[in-house]
């Protein structure tokens, strides 16, 4: 049931650099969000909320890419503040265990986020199964036009998801209407989830590398949980000819296992929006190796795709303003298992 309407409309402090603001919300987003809230303060960054004369009001909280890390000290200075409105993926780097001790509501715009990122890896597969990446570069490179043998093509092929969450489902519902095979592994997801997805649930990492023609992907970073899941032993198990994407997180990957099973198997591809190191070192082998290709984090939300994460904010303000719960508000629990 949704709780009594407030009688004011609830009070905000926007902590956002202008070409966030810019990038997040329309000129009528920003009018409704402004309609729907009262802005106490509008800050560029946390220095400017923590000296901001009015920051004691803030019930709600609206922040984004460099919002300040909510530590009890800084939490002293919002004395008032019940809900967080984030307006990117991760909130590692904003939240802390004195958030969940002053029991906040704090919404996460992963959602608005995820879309892109599965049509990004919708669009790698079907490339890596068309063979482009390589066909490509040997055009380049040989000036001939590489015959057809070898290509495996969309159909009946097989496709690996690490992990199964919502970004990994999306990818899924994508390819079955290719009619691609989709395998999935993830310890934690119900089984009904696999079943209305249409993925077939495979019970180990071993097969799920050993049987897919294109494996992406989606374990969110857990410290001293999910670094270097996937293991060198893993990826010398890929099938010949194999794809590896990964729009994760880079750790996730043992990356120098990586480099080394790459330079062994040139018939492996790997598409790497994300690595260890944002950008790798210098001296990486991941700038030189043929069979690598760095897209350097561009499968989330990027141009005109980040209105969608305004949009998100200002439907969960204006169900905060209602007094109703919001939609994508994450659980103390959930946040241990977001990457």
């Amino acid at each position: 049931m949704p709780h009594d309407r407030p009688s004011a409309r609830p009070r905000v402090a926007v902590v956002l650099r202008p070409d966030a603001r810019e990038q997040l919300f329309g000129p009528e987003q920003w009018e409704t969000l402004c309609r729907t809230g009262d802005v106490v303060a509008e800050c560029a960054d946390a220095g400017e909320l923590l000296a901001h004369p009015r920051r004691a009001e803030a019930e709600v909280l609206l922040a984004s890419w460099g919002a300040p890390l909510l530590t009890a000290g800084v939490l002293a200075h919002l004395p008032a503040l019940r809900t967080v409105l984030y307006g990117a993926g991760s909130i590692r780097l904003l939240v802390t265990d004195a958030c969940w001790e002053r029991g906040l509501t704090v919404v996460s715009a992963a959602e608005a986020n995820n879309g892109p990122v599965a049509e990004y890896v919708y669009a790698q597969t079907v490339l890596a199964l068309k063979d482009v990446h390589r066909r490509s570069r040997r055009m380049a490179a040989e000036r001939v036009l590489p015959g057809l043998d070898g290509v495996p093509g969309i159909h009946g092929q097989t496709v690996g998801l690490v992990s199964f969450g919502s970004i990994a489902r999306m990818v899924a519902g994508h390819l079955r209407r290719l009619g691609t095979r989709v395998l999935a592994w993830d310890p934690y997801a119900d089984e009904a989830l696999f079943r209305e997805a249409g993925a077939e649930r495979v019970a180990g990492l071993p097969e799920l590398v050993a049987r897919s023609r294109v494996l992406s992907v989606h374990t969110p970073l857990v410290p001293g949980r999910t670094e270097g899941l996937v293991t060198g032993e893993l990826l010398r198990g890929l099938p010949h000819g194999a794809t590896l994407i990964n729009t994760a997180r880079g750790a996730v990957v043992d990356e120098e296992a990586l480099i080394r099973v790459l330079g062994e198997r040139p018939d492996l591809q790997a598409v790497l929006d994300v690595t260890a190191e944002e950008p790798p070192s210098p001296g990486s082998a991941l700038y030189t190796l043929e069979n690598v290709m760095l897209t350097g984090h561009v499968a989330g939300t990027v141009g005109s795709e980040r209105r969608a994460i305004g949009a998100l904010l200002v439907e969960e303000l204006t169900r905060v303003a209602a007094g109703e719960p919001p939609l994508h508000a994450v659980s103390p629990e959930a946040s241990l298992l977001r990457a």
